[in-house]
């Protein structure tokens, strides 16, 4: 290694590739740290910045307060050496791999403590489960051997190399088996996250270890590491704090930094970046003909050298000789930062005798070893993303034309509620000139589909995504095109299904102008000049569909929130979808229908096929979505009034948008509807999705209309269970089909699944989420779940595999999964509680799920009490800031619901009121969400899940 002497700023001569924590930290974080440098707060951790630092972490880890706690430390060993000790008893051992970091690299902190090591070997610089039991069974001599306590793991390893899902998921069941504590090393923890191996969510980690630690110092930060640590042993924690001289005074110092790498994505971003560079160096290596010790996956690189290569880059670099080998070769070790500048990660070198570079020139070495880079070039901000695929992938201009291809044929498949594609001409223009094809259009398209496709030509989804969200930030003010439009579309379904609906209106809303702005232009052409006009007829139908997919995409954003459409469907203007027959042949039917038209007395609107699909599925959203709006509507309604709300004037609107729905489903063919017609039959013609879809729809808007008549049925201090079969009180018919409609959506997916033909989309996703409700309250139901509780624990099992499944794929699906496991931990305690007697507080008959659907997108409501005997108590104060009446929080006292605002709302209410205001939900349904308004949810009271304020 070459000698450590100091290198003032400008005098240093040679670049550090030895580790990543050489640089400071981040401007952002030294900009908060001089912001708030005057601001007095109390001291040892209790200050406003880190407690924001610790909800912001709870928050990017999906877990609350009474899951874990979370502590700041100055540095990574005082983390290694702190959790280990608050979780050991001094007989008990740590078992390792024997290249962890404290095993080699902490002076044996931890065995000065009393905590004796078990050293394993490393595989790829990983434990296996094989080693680990083999270790734990090689020291079982007791009391003459320490007892094994611990597995600890780093991640990413001491080589770089990350644990999938799979193995951590493997060695968590392995250490439950043999009673063993898992306790994960993060210092490089965010490159680990990164990398693009890495399958693991920081969720999946909070549930698969019992003990872990963010690294700061090595992700941007001055110093600082946060220990996340389960409340089973948190207790005493802060003791050992205190012992080992980590409980700092000054606190705040970690905590405005984690504040800063969390408040957003800094903290992956720098970490990301870090890998990208690492990546350079990996691929420029192998491109000189030079091997890897270990394949790059993180922010290290360890390339196998000639001696002699080595002895000459150490005149310019300082890097790590991680191993000397016999056969003159030496294995080096470089390791990237957040800082490192992209011209530093192309280090190539040649011996051609090239003119030096800059810095060789400044420095006066006569030989130069790196080819020229004085190429002008802006140097790169390492807070900002990369917007384009890593030099070891390729960017969009450069993918084959049979891979765009294939993402055509996933996106047809896989979307067909966004169906505005003309194959045969865009196959067409690929294959004979790619680069007529709109690169962003391309970038975006991939956005959705990279994620179904297994090809090692691509990069990830959000790699597309971010050069798309670039490119469209230049060019939304340009003269509009339907290529940009037809991007918009394809950016703001990527925005949802990540959880991030406020930027997904945005898109939206800009893509449903521009489709607007170029329906004109085409219609005055059209009265102009009908002859060219024919001649683009196929160029027509396009922004025909790709308008009528804006509303569609319209209708699922909005979901019954408060933004909607200003015109409704029949008063459009524009045409609405040929067959699909006719669009791929650019045949011109004599007659087009209009959303006018959309009834039995037009002939052009009966007996609609799959060909028809696009036209019938935008009309059922039509419908879907007014239905959810009149089901918070209505739900208010009888929330402000004692009055039976089947007599009020919104019943009248249900009725309506019921004879809506019935229409609209006597309209479509047979061959349309399930189960009257399989869904293999259309999985057969390609048509599997588009079906599902049309049938989504129609039995969700079946499921929010008689969730709203079984609600209006209720009679205050009524038992549910007996008015359910009094007709009087509640329709028969009622029960029967919410729960017959819950298992049509997941008959339908089922089937499809089955086939090959999955439905993996937020629309989809959502449905389930709510057809999980149904099904987990009809495994309480008694006599009237059709096939009995066990049919309904079947149901209610396939939905959350469902969940599970689709949390891969979408982001916001992680959020639905997690919240309909709570729910269902909370049936599972109340099913418990069935063993009591019918006259007991825990009767059957009178249970109730607490939580409150107000409105699709802008969701807010608390957890139900986990003890159903407590009474709920508020204050005055509190019940007056609920809005019209309406109870977030319920609790039982005797048989009894008590509302929060008990001033006009009849008195006291049945628990059973309340009980259908499912699905159960908290403020981890919208927790990943990025509203856009920085800073002020969920920090604030004005975006709090459950605060009064945020309705």
């Amino acid at each position: 290694m070459p000698s450590s002497s100091l290198c003032q700023e400008d005098t240093c001569t040679t670049y550090g590739f030895i580790d990543d924590y050489s640089e400071g930290a981040h401007p952002q974080i030294l900009e908060a740290l001089l912001r708030t440098n005057s601001t007095q707060q109390v001291a040892y951790g209790n200050d406003n910045y880190c407690n924001q630092a610790r909800q912001l972490i709870r928050g990017k880890i999906d877990c609350t307060e009474d899951e874990v706690d979370i502590h700041f430390v100055p540095s990574g060993t005082s983390a290694n050496l702190i959790s280990i000790a608050s979780c050991l008893r001094p007989y008990e051992a740590v078992i390792t791999v024997d290249t962890g970091h404290i095993a080699c690299k902490e002076a044996g902190a931890i065995e000065a403590t009393g905590h004796k090591l078990i050293l394993v070997p490393a595989v790829d610089g990983k434990m296996t489960p094989q080693n680990l039991l083999k270790s734990f069974n090689q020291n079982q001599f007791y009391p003459h051997m320490a007892k094994p306590r611990m597995l600890y793991l780093t991640n990413a390893s001491e080589i770089g190399t990350i644990y999938t899902k799979e193995e951590l998921t493997t060695l968590s069941a392995l250490c439950k088996k043999l009673g063993l504590l898992l306790f994960m090393d993060g210092a490089r923890l965010g490159t680990a996250l990164c990398s693009k191996r890495n399958n693991l969510a920081l969720r999946d980690i909070l549930d698969l270890t019992d003990i872990f630690w963010i690294g700061g110092t090595k992700a941007g930060a001055l110093l600082g590491e946060a220990i996340v640590v389960k409340k089973s042993l948190a207790e005493g924690f802060v003791f050992h704090l205190k012992q080992h001289g980590a409980l700092l005074a000054k606190g705040r110092i970690l905590g405005i930094q984690f504040v800063e790498l969390f408040r957003s994505d800094l903290f992956f971003t720098l970490a990301g970046h870090a890998n990208e560079m690492a990546q350079e160096l990996s691929t420029n290596f192998e491109e000189l003909g030079y091997s890897l010790e270990a394949k790059t996956e993180t922010n290290q690189v360890f390339a196998i050298l000639p001696k002699e290569l080595v002895r000459r880059l150490q005149d310019r670099f300082r890097f790590y000789i991680w191993d000397e080998r016999e056969d003159g070769h030496s294995v080096v070790r470089l390791v990237t930062s957040w800082a490192t500048d992209a011209l530093q990660a192309k280090v190539k070198c040649i011996h051609e005798g090239n003119p030096p570079c800059q810095r060789c020139q400044r420095i006066k070495i006569q030989e130069c070893l790196l080819t020229d880079p004085r190429v002008s070039r802006p140097k790169k901000d390492p807070s900002t993303p990369s917007l384009k695929p890593s030099r070891k992938r390729k960017a969009t201009s450069e993918l084959s034309p049979s891979t765009i291809i294939s993402a055509f044929e996933t996106y047809r498949k896989k979307f067909p509620v966004a169906n505005f594609l003309h194959y045969p001409s865009l196959i067409s223009d690929i294959s004979t000139n790619p680069a007529s094809v709109d690169p962003v259009f391309i970038a975006s398209l991939l956005s959705m589909c990279v994620r179904f496709m297994s090809n090692s030509e691509l990069d990830t989804e959000d790699t597309y995504a971010d050069y798309a969200r670039k490119h469209l930030a230049h060019r939304v003010l340009e003269s509009p095109s339907l290529y940009l439009a037809q991007s918009l579309v394809m950016i703001s379904f990527y925005e949802w299904g990540s959880g991030r609906p406020y930027q997904a209106w945005m898109y939206s809303g800009m893509a449903t102008y521009m489709i607007q702005s170029l329906l004109k232009m085409s219609d005055d052409s059209m009265e102009h000049n009908p002859q060219e006009f024919h001649a683009s007829q196929t160029q027509y139908e396009q922004l025909v569909r790709t308008y009528w997919c804006c509303f569609a995409q319209d209708c699922e954003l909005s979901s019954g929130a408060r933004q909607h459409f200003a015109l409704s469907f029949s008063q459009i203007s524009v045409p609405l979808p040929i067959s699909d027959r006719d669009f791929t042949f650019n045949h011109r039917p004599p007659n087009r229908l209009m959303p006018a038209n959309m009834n039995k007395q037009f002939s052009l609107a009966n007996n609609l096929t799959i060909d028809h699909g696009l036209t019938i599925v935008t009309r059922g959203f039509d419908i879907f979505v007014r239905v959810l709006r009149f089901a918070n509507e209505h739900r208010r309604a009888r929330a402000s009034s004692s009055s039976n709300a089947s007599t009020s004037p919104l019943y009248s609107t249900w009725q309506r948008l019921k004879g809506e729905l019935d229409e609209w489903r006597s309209l479509q063919d047979v061959t349309v509807r399930y189960p009257a017609t399989s869904a293999q039959a259309h999985v057969a013609l390609g048509y599997g999705e588009l079906f599902a879809y049309i049938n989504l729809v129609y039995y969700m808007s079946i499921l929010f209309l008689y969730r709203d008549r079984f609600l209006s049925s209720l009679k205050p201090h009524s038992d549910v269970f007996h008015d359910m079969s009094d007709a009087t009180s509640c329709e028969p018919d009622t029960m029967k089909q919410l729960f017959e409609a819950a298992q049509q959506i997941s008959g339908v997916l089922s089937a499809l699944e089955t086939s090959e033909t999955p439905v993996i989309t937020p629309y989809s996703g959502f449905s389930v989420f709510v057809v999980a409700h149904i099904n987990m309250y009809g495994t309480i139901c008694p006599q009237r779940y059709p096939g009995g509780p066990e049919r309904a624990e079947e149901e209610k099992t396939k939905n959350l595999l469902y969940l599970e499944r689709l949390s891969k794929f979408w982001p916001v699906g992680r959020s639905w999964w997690r919240t309909v496991q709570e729910a269902n931990r909370f049936y599972e305690m109340v099913k418990s509680n069935q063993t009591h007697t019918d006259s007991g507080i825990h009767s059957p008959r009178r249970l109730a799920l607490a939580g409150r659907l107000d409105e699709y997108g802008d969701i807010r409501s608390s957890r139900p009490s986990q003890d159903l005997r407590e009474p709920t108590v508020e204050s005055n104060e509190t019940s007056s800031h609920q809005p019209n009446g309406s109870s977030c929080s319920p609790g039982l006292e005797g048989d009894q619901f008590i509302p929060r605002d008990h001033n006009n709302t009849g008195g006291y209410h049945d628990f059973e009121t309340d009980m259908f205001q499912w699905p159960f939900i908290d403020g981890s349904w919208s927790s990943g969400f990025d509203n856009g308004l920085d800073g002020l949810w969920p920090s604030s009271g004005l975006f709090d899940p459950g605060s009064s304020s945020s309705r």
